[in-house]
């Protein structure tokens, strides 16, 4: 089974670029071989993947390749990767018109992949977690095994919000 994450956000601008880099290079500096992905057609990400991992990025979009054509260049790009990581593109669930046609989340289910989910918490505290667990519970065929709390304010802060995720199964 070849391992996988997609990280993914909750909209654009919440700091999936600066996360998913951050994963692959400290991947990488433990010695781990990162084949990096990245969501749709963006050629700009994916230069920046290929500096960290040494690796050339490849992009996943399922309107271009549908969910075959997925989940082959996936497979074939691997290799002897340990752990491929997928940067998704806009919101989790932002796809064509109002499907999650080739969305972030699209691309998770047709590889199987589990989800990191990038959530900007700036000016937010009981909201995060009402917001997190709409993201877990809206579509069961995708798997949120955990999330990163982007624009934490301070300690406290921290939290406050760690306290309102008690119940949200994240």
């Amino acid at each position: 089974m070849k391992k996988s994450i997609v990280i993914a956000g909750t909209h654009s601008g919440v700091g999936k670029t600066t996360v998913s880099m951050g994963i692959m290079a400290a991947l990488t500096r433990r010695g781990m071989n990162v084949q990096p992905y990245k969501v749709g057609p963006d050629y700009i990400d994916p230069t920046h993947h290929t500096a960290i991992c040494g690796r050339p990025s490849r992009n996943l979009d399922t309107f271009m390749m549908g969910e075959e054509g997925v989940r082959q260049s996936f497979h074939c790009n691997y290799n002897d990767a340990d752990i491929g990581v997928v940067e998704g593109v806009m919101g989790l669930f932002d796809g064509i018109n109002s499907s999650d046609l080739a969305s972030s989340a699209h691309v998770a289910k047709s590889l199987g992949a589990p989800v990191i989910l990038v959530v900007n918490v700036h000016g937010m505290s009981r909201s995060a977690a009402a917001l997190i667990k709409g993201y877990s519970e809206f579509d069961n065929d995708v798997r949120i095994d955990g999330v990163i709390l982007n624009r934490v304010g301070s300690p406290r802060h921290a939290q406050m919000i760690r306290d309102a995720l008690g119940d949200v199964p994240v």
